[in-house]
């Protein structure tokens, strides 16, 4: 996506087209706020006769003027020859333009309100299907404080050029029909105005250059500080046991400090702009006003009508003249924002896994991970030419040190990542041309970190499942060893287990899993050091729950504690992301390598 160089218009629309938002649906209304301007200006031009007429105490001359006679001719002759008839006809026209114009205003409001909220709800739900549609190193390497300031925050600030697009469209059609008006009452005195305002064009233009550059790092810092009161607050538990609270108070001070005085600068330079139109607008009528005395002469000045039109007109330009250069100010502070969202676009670094076409049935012989099987992180290597096999009914184990790679082994198993072609093989078939809902349909993971939801025990056993019976429900409860947990419970299966499960224990958690799990009736099931981290009355009630789901399915097991893997048909030995060894329990210990050496270290 190359769109560095692309004007903040280029970007939106490149937007709206991933978001498969028409930018023709905004031209509603523009059209409206354009009538709008119309009309605005048609008001202006029929001051001139009304204020004319009325300080000349004759409307007589309505009928010789060029386009507004031929209108006037239409009207009965009694209507004409009455001056307060007359009178009341323009009054009443100009009331009804004005009517008309402000119906018109409202319509392009509504239509741009509804328009810009629709288009930042597609914008939020597409940013999130991409969020969901990145593989799972995106966010091992990224933080999550960012991503949820992207979706909640800049997702708006992105749009709101677009949002206030009709004022913007409405105030450059009205100014150029004041421009109109203008140069038709005196196209001497709109010449000394012009340069007047391109002064002013050039003053906000200096403004905007440096709105552009403080918005990216507006942007930056408060993505900083999101992702900071993220940090602390999830890890809260590591921020009390250390009593870090003053330096992690003082760090986010420091950081919101920054972000504070960028916001003040921004907001400066917006502020500045509205003084700097005011000033220029008393410049602009005192130069006018002195060009009027000196092209009509002092005693003509009361009798030029016009002029009083003339003068409001241009109030009434040079406000419109700032909401147009303003909105300048608008792209420039967007700038920030929108490159954080248009990035979330950018496939590059977001470390997709793309199922295959073929569905698959199930497994019927064997998992393969052939010689070539390697993976990288973006700084090392992590597992280099590793090879064995997992046979279909059987428990093959995968045990080693810490960091030899035995979790992103199940990582690329479970496809978190990308795996390179011809490296893993399901029954002679590489993994990658399976659809990824078929193949993990097949497969149920109980890990080390069980992740539940803010929601009811029950939900989160039923969690990505449908159609699930009570019956099967109230089994899997007790295969789980979880019906004596469920039944203390006051509200049982309808209980909030919190933020992240926090209302139960390490153990009730990994039974939990072990239940969704048993009630996914997967055919391979992947234990990511299920039993760690437990204390042995809890371990052994997991372990019975772990045996009886193993039962008739392909077992692969991460094992921290070997014990736990006694009955292991196979044992895969992995140290520094290589196989060093394969084979049965008492191979292994005869065998007296690596896993004898891990044997008799939890032995003693």
């Amino acid at each position: 996506m190359q769109l560095k160089s692309s004007s903040t218009f280029g970007k939106l629309f490149y937007l709206l087209r991933r978001i498969h938002i028409r930018p023709l649906h905004i031209i509603i209304p523009i059209v409206f706020a354009v009538l709008a301007a119309c009309f605005e200006g048609v008001g202006m031009g029929l001051l001139i006769p009304i204020l004319n007429g009325f300080l000349n105490k004759s409307f007589s001359f309505v009928t010789d003027t060029p386009v507004l006679g031929r209108i006037m001719a239409l009207l009965p002759p009694y209507i004409l020859a009455n001056d307060r008839l007359l009178f009341g006809v323009l009054i009443s026209g100009f009331i009804i333009i004005y009517i008309i114009k402000c119906i018109l205003r409202l319509l392009s409001v509504l239509s741009m309100s509804y328009f810009s909220e629709r288009t930042i709800h597609h914008l939020r739900k597409t940013l999130f299907s991409r969020y969901l549609s990145f593989g799972k190193q995106f966010f091992d390497t990224t933080n999550i404080g960012h991503h949820g300031l992207v979706l909640l925050e800049f997702s708006r600030k992105a749009l709101q050029p677009l949002i206030g697009i009709d004022k913007f469209v409405n105030a450059l059609f009205a100014l150029t029909a004041y421009l109109v008006v203008m140069l038709l009452i005196s196209w001497q005195l709109t010449l000394i105005a012009f340069p007047l305002f391109f002064i002013l064009h050039t003053l906000v233009k200096t403004v905007v250059v440096r709105l552009r550059n403080l918005s990216h790092a507006t942007t930056q810092r408060g993505s900083e500080l999101n992702k900071k009161s993220i940090e602390i607050l999830s890890t809260i538990s590591l921020v009390k046991a250390n009593r870090t609270e003053r330096l992690e108070q003082r760090r986010y001070t420091e950081i919101s400090d920054q972000k504070t005085r960028l916001d003040f600068r921004g907001s400066t330079l917006l502020s500045v702009i509205q003084p700097m139109q005011e000033i220029m607008m008393v410049i602009v009528v005192a130069t006018i006003f002195a060009g009027a005395l000196f092209i009509f002469g002092r005693n003509e000045i009361a009798s030029a009508s016009a002029l009083i039109v003339y003068f409001y007109i241009v109030v009434n330009a040079t406000s419109k003249f700032g909401m147009v250069s303003g909105f300048r100010g608008v792209l420039a502070h967007t700038a920030g924002p929108l490159d954080a969202v248009l990035d979330i676009f950018d496939d590059e670094g977001k470390y997709f896994v793309q199922g295959g076409s073929e569905k698959f049935p199930g497994m019927a012989r064997d998992i393969v991970c052939k010689d070539d099987l390697s993976f990288s992180y973006t700084d090392r290597e992590v597992l280099r030419r590793v090879s064995f096999t997992i046979r279909k009914g059987q428990m093959t184990a995968i045990v080693g040190p810490s960091g030899a790679g035995k979790s992103t082994l199940i990582h690329l198993l479970m496809r978190y990542y990308e795996c390179s072609p011809q490296s893993i093989f399901i029954d002679g078939k590489d993994i990658q041309l399976f659809t990824l809902d078929s193949y993990l349909a097949h497969v149920a993971i109980v890990s080390q970190e069980t992740l539940l939801l803010h929601d009811s025990l029950r939900n989160n056993i039923l969690y990505g499942l449908e159609d699930v019976t009570e019956e099967a429900l109230q089994s899997v409860v007790r295969r789980a060893r979880l019906a004596d947990f469920v039944h203390q419970l006051p509200q049982g299966l309808e209980t909030l287990v919190g933020d992240r499960g926090v209302k139960l224990s390490g153990g009730e958690k990994q039974r939990v899993s072990i239940a969704r799990a048993l009630l996914k009736g997967a055919d391979i099931l992947i234990l990511d050091e299920a039993t760690s981290s437990l204390d042995s009355q809890t371990e052994k009630l997991i372990q019975e729950a772990i045996d009886e789901a193993v039962v008739g399915r392909t077992a692969i097991v991460i094992a921290h504690r070997l014990s736990t893997i006694k009955h292991a048909d196979t044992i895969v030995v992995l140290k520094d992301g290589r196989k060093e060894e394969e084979g049965t329990l008492q191979e292994l210990l005869e065998h007296k390598g690596v896993f004898f050496q891990l044997w008799e270290e939890q032995k003693f």
